[in-house]
Order: C-alpha cells, then sequence, then structure tokens
C-alpha cells in the first residue's frame, strides 16, 4: 500500500518548512547584529550564527532571547579552542583610548610651529 499524503497535509509540512526556515533566518540575523555591535571578528560571524541558532532552538525565549555579550563569550567559551591562532574573538584595536581624539578638534602641530606660535605671541605680550 502507497502511503500518499494529502494536499491539507503536504500543505501543512510546506507551512511548517516555512517557519523553520524563518525562525532560522530571523536567528542569524540577530546574531550577525549582536557580532557586528560587541566586535566580533568577522571571520566568526557564520559560526556565531549556527551556534546562536542552535541556542534559539533550544530556549524557551526563542526569538526574544536576551541581546547580550554574553552569548559570544558562552560561545567562545565552548568552541573557543578550535581556533587556536586567535587568543579573543574580538575585534580589538590595541590602541588605548586615551590617544584618541574624539574632540573633532584641530590636528596636531609639529614642535616647530608650536615654538614658532609661542615665540610670535611672547613679541605681541611684549609689545
Amino acid at each position: 500500500m502507497i502511503d500518499n499524503p494529502t494536499p491539507a497535509q503536504r500543505m501543512e509540512e510546506m507551512d511548517q518548512q516555512y517557519m523553520a526556515e524563518q525562525f532560522y533566518e530571523h536567528c542569524t540575523d540577530r546574531a550577525n547584529e549582536i557580532a557586528r555591535d560587541y566586535n566580533l571578528l568577522p571571520e566568526f560571524y557564520e559560526d556565531f550564527a549556527e551556534y546562536f541558532a542552535d541556542v534559539c532552538r533550544e530556549s524557551d525565549d526563542g526569538y526574544s532571547l536576551t541581546y547580550s555579550k554574553d552569548l559570544i563569550d558562552d560561545w567562545w567559551d565552548e568552541y573557543g579552542d578550535d581556533y587556536d591562532d586567535y587568543s579573543s574573538p574580538y575585534d580589538i584595536d590595541p590602541t588605548p583610548q586615551y590617544l584618541y581624539d574624539d574632540t573633532g578638534g584641530e590636528p596636531p602641530i609639529s614642535a616647530k610651529e608650536r615654538h614658532r606660535k609661542a615665540f610670535e605671541q611672547k613679541l605681541i605680550n611684549k609689545g
């Protein structure tokens, strides 16, 4: 005996498959947002998205899973040993923050310019 599904059963299967694909797409989009917001190295985006999709499927929260850096840290704790060339999953600039000029001020001047301006100011002050 051949087991042929009815059109309604086939449509239900297709609907379930579509919903699963939509859920996976949402999870990977969400994972990429988290990765971008917390400076995950771009080469880890795909692997983190796979991990995040699994976490979404297993979680009771699903779509509303907490959006935090802890997810990246949990992924790295579990799979970080697979990446021997990396000590951290984050794209961190080693330049200390105090060396950045975020004020939008003028660019730095050379020592020669600074001395010339100081000399000119001294002449103005003397009269």
